[in-house]
């Protein structure tokens, strides 16, 4: 099993490692990140001799992939399938931005973390709720700042620019990747 909890991916990971991870954010997304790695685990564990998205598209031809979802527990079916379709699409090495956003189920923060995380000096943020109180924290009484993702895309740029600053300031000897994972090491329930 992959623990994306304890270290994430770097632009050198492999392809199957970089799938895997795509389908984690999109399962952990709204979700707490240890039961998102065992539900991921368990749901790609039949996956052998095949990448997780030649699996997916196995599960997607035989009619298969809601029972496999729904036999995880993993929840959200709907999403999901439709996600995965989508997501299996595209070539984990070279998509962009506005390729992962194209796919349904897949919104701002997902989109960025995993681009955060499989890319080489990327310049995102992905603002879930701890980088939010972290940012908060920060900028609070100059910037009204959201307890939860927003879904407006010019705030959220706007808010992803300023913490992007505050990372740097902050982390300077890290990637944006390494702070984004010290502050949800912070601000994490165990």
């Amino acid at each position: 099993m992959i623990d994306f909890t304890k270290q994430l991916p770097t632009p050198q990971s492999d392809l199957r490692t970089k799938q895997y991870f795509l389908i984690f954010s999109i399962i952990t997304a709204g979700k707490k990140a240890s039961n998102s790695t065992k539900k991921t685990w368990e749901f790609l564990q039949w996956a052998w001799g095949q990448t997780p998205f030649e699996y997916i598209e196995s599960l997607i031809q035989q009619g298969k992939l809601e029972a496999r979802l729904k036999a995880c527990k993993i929840g959200m079916y709907n999403k999901l399938k439709t996600a995965f379709r989508d997501a299996i699409t595209l070539d984990v090495e070279t998509c962009t931005l506005e390729d992962l956003l194209e796919c349904h189920g897949i919104g701002h923060k997902t989109a960025r973390f995993f681009l955060l995380n499989t890319r080489k000096d990327a310049e995102y943020a992905a603002l879930d709720t701890h980088i939010l109180k972290w940012v908060d924290s920060h900028l609070g009484l100059f910037m009204d700042i959201p307890k939860s993702t927003p879904t407006n895309n010019r705030l959220y740029q706007k808010i992803e620019y300023n913490a992007i600053k505050l990372m740097r300031k902050h982390f300077p000897d890290l990637t944006l990747a390494q702070a984004d994972f010290e502050i949800w090491k912070q601000y994490a329930k165990p």
